[in-house]
């Protein structure tokens, strides 16, 4: 009699992030995950970037997936360990935004995120990298930059919060200015934001690059020009009926490289809704086809 080997997958959560208590994730788990086919552990990060270690170990051990449990800084930590490895990357949706999985189409459904782990289906998606700094979804400079920055230090997570930094933020916003170099073109202007898109939603299912694919080998690009401080949340529903790009105020393109380049000292950029203090130079690249993702049939 053969002997089925279970497929191991470890499960990664920091306890403390999103806006959903955690306390019953195993039970979610072992309600919705096939125990016939996977043999599972849940691992709790303790301090920065802990994910990363946890997910670098399993990939090392030969696991077949690492899951990340929570939002799109949990994703990226996670993911970041995996890029070139034959170890895949689940998510299941427990941050406050939860960009990604609202671009895979899980949005906020904890069962149906792992549910599709039980299909076995996986795909190649490209990766992005800012300066060498790791990213799967959005990355870029400007106004969300700002906030991404300014909110990480508020212990207050979910949309109200961003929501009143991004109104604090916008009074007395100082636009960059910025030289662009993308393959074969070069562009100087103001702007708002610069948003260098591999997925497309930031988070709470605001697109800002509708169109964008995650196998596509390109970047989405949308550069906001400058203009008075209130036309841009007149640009909200756009967000939301996925238009964002095909506004006036917008230029859209795709591109495999690009340079950005404050002439000005932009303070911030981010990746994956992470902000950091920003170089005066910085290259975004993408890496097509550098990671496994698990995704459900289409």
């Amino acid at each position: 009699m053969s002997t089925i080997v279970k497929k191991k997958i470890r499960f990664i959560t920091n306890p403390f992030s999103g806006t959903k208590s955690k306390s019953k994730l195993k039970e979610t788990i072992e309600e919705n995950l096939n125990l016939t086919d996977f043999d599972f552990e849940i691992s709790f990060t303790e301090y920065p970037r802990h994910a990363t270690q946890l997910s670098a170990e399993a990939r090392d051990l030969g696991y077949y997936a690492v899951i990340a449990v929570g939002g799109d800084g949990t994703i990226n930590e996670v993911a970041s360990a995996l890029k070139g490895s034959e170890t895949a990357l689940g998510i299941v949706p427990f941050g406050s935004g939860n960009g990604f999985s609202y671009h895979l189409g899980t949005r906020r459904n904890v069962d149906e995120a792992i549910k599709i782990i039980n299909d076995h289906h996986t795909i190649l998606i490209d990766t992005g990298a800012a300066n060498g700094r790791f990213f799967i979804n959005v990355a870029g400079l400007g106004l969300d930059a700002t906030v991404a920055f300014k909110t990480k230090l508020n212990k207050r997570r979910g949309f109200i919060p961003y929501f009143i930094n991004t109104l604090k933020e916008s009074i007395g916003f100082k636009f960059m200015k910025l030289r662009i170099t993308s393959d074969d073109n070069v562009q100087e202007g103001d702007y708002a934001m610069a948003v260098i898109a591999n997925g497309s939603i930031y988070g709470y299912d605001f697109a800002v690059a509708p169109a964008a694919k995650l196998d596509d080998g390109l970047f989405d690009v949308i550069l906001v020009r400058k203009t008075q401080i209130f036309r841009y949340f007149l640009l909200v529903p756009r967000m939301l009926n996925k238009t964002f790009h095909k506004s006036p105020l917008v230029h859209y393109f795709k591109t495999r490289k690009i340079t950005i380049e404050s002439t000005d000292g932009t303070p911030y950029f981010h990746v994956d809704g992470e902000g950091f203090e920003a170089d005066n130079s910085i290259t975004f690249e993408i890496i097509p086809d550098s990671l496994k993702l698990i995704t459900k049939q289409s």
